[in-house]
């Protein structure tokens, strides 16, 4: 069992994640769009674009759904062992949720996810990932 400010600060290591799930997700699209243009050879990584497209899919499969995101869950039950009702006790988890967290209706935010998630599968064909050079 977890005393309270360990799960505090797993809490804010799991919000410092999600946090880092959204950016790589939000930049991915517009990054393989300039590598494309720029000739970066990354942006064609088989296993990044695969993790990205996965990810992306998680996310619309699970707002399509009404479904809360397993991280956010996971979170707040770690808030909630270490006592907390709510953000704004620790200085990561204020910031990162502000950054985070965005108060939309989910009527919104279902057909931004999809949206992402629908354009991100389109990269796909349009700058198609390249297999692994063998040596």
């Amino acid at each position: 069992m977890l005393d309270p400010a360990a799960a505090l600060r797993l809490a804010d290591g799991l919000l410092g994640l999600h946090l880092a799930i959204v950016v790589f997700n939000a930049a991915m699209p517009p990054a393989i769009a300039l590598g494309a243009w720029r000739g970066w050879r990354w942006i064609r990584r088989r296993w990044v674009r695969l993790l990205h497209l996965g990810s992306m899919a998680i996310v619309a499969v699970q707002s399509a759904l009404g479904d809360l995101c397993f991280l956010t869950a996971w979170e707040s039950d770690l808030r909630r062992h270490a006592g907390e009702a709510g953000y704004g006790e620790s200085f990561i988890e204020t910031w990162l949720a502000a950054a985070l967290y965005v108060d939309a209706p989910l009527a919104v935010l279902v057909p931004v996810y999809l949206g992402w998630a629908a354009l991100s599968l389109a990269l796909w064909w349009l700058v198609p990932p390249r297999s692994p050079e063998r040596r």
